[in-house]
């Protein structure tokens, strides 16, 4: 049976923040919440750990680097889309973000710089480098969501996006296939938010996930999100947006290839 340890709600007058992060026996979300720590320098922040029932050298980890203000449930689920319906689900602050166990905040974002966006938008975008072996491997600039084209899958990772919780909690992560963010975003974009980009580069994301390890993986994502895009773009409007996608990865690759930086060197105090 699983459990919901409220570590302590905190006061919900200072708290401002909730950041979701799904976990499965992964012990580097114990450096994954220290990068919050940083990131949170207004204290304004509370986690929302979603643990899909590690064991319990993972689970004492993680209970150690929590403080009276955090939620941990430990249970099984469905998956990381189900675990980010269920954070959902608990958060009771005004404002929204989410980390994966095996990413980083970078620190170029502070909560403050968030809290401040976002009080005068829906939606603050940061960009988003994604890294393996120590070595920036890709690049997304958060400024394509201003060419208004998310329908088509131009939308950076979700661990890049803050946003208000009365619009993130009105939609859910369907259960369906892997590129559930991708149609979770397009529902959320649908409704025509107030959005506020920065080039800065908000997370270190580890590159390698069930969605993109393998070509292999990426054509079964491709084929799973057709449906999806042919939803809202028709069948031609689908093949263009799976193609228009496929060349922004790879114009994200070749920035990379260019900037030739290893995850360290983004990550500021």
């Amino acid at each position: 049976m699983g459990t919901t340890e409220p570590v302590g709600l905190g006061n919900g007058d200072e708290l401002q923040i909730s950041i979701i992060m799904p976990s499965f026996n992964d012990i580097r979300i114990v450096q994954a919440i220290a990068s919050v720590r940083r990131f949170d320098d207004i204290e304004c922040t509370k986690l929302i750990v979603i643990d899909g029932g590690s064991r319990a050298e993972v689970l004492t980890a993680l209970r150690a680097s929590l403080t009276d203000r955090d939620i941990l449930v430990s249970e099984p689920d469905r998956g990381i889309f189900d675990a980010l319906n269920k954070g959902l689900d608990l958060v009771d602050t005004p404002l929204v973000g989410w980390l994966g166990a095996d990413d980083l905040f970078t620190g170029q974002i502070k909560a403050s710089a968030v809290v401040r966006a976002l009080a005068t938008c829906d939606l603050f975008i940061a960009s988003l480098a994604m890294f393996r072996d120590d070595r920036v491997r890709r690049v997304f600039d958060s400024r394509v969501v201003e060419l208004g084209l998310v329908g088509l899958g131009l939308h950076n990772p979700h661990f890049s996006t803050f946003g208000r919780a009365n619009l993130l909690k009105a939609h859910r992560f369907p259960l369906t296939h892997n590129g559930s963010d991708i149609e979770y975003f397009i529902d959320v974009f649908a409704t025509k938010p107030r959005v506020t980009t920065t080039d800065r580069i908000a997370v270190a994301m580890q590159e390698g996930g069930f969605s993109n390890a393998s070509v292999r993986r990426i054509a079964e994502l491709n084929c799973q999100l057709y449906p999806v895009y042919r939803v809202h773009n028709g069948a031609l409007g689908a093949i263009a947006a799976i193609a228009l996608k496929l060349g922004w990865k790879i114009v994200c690759r070749l920035r990379a290839i260019v900037s030739r930086q290893a995850v360290g060197e983004l990550l500021v105090d």
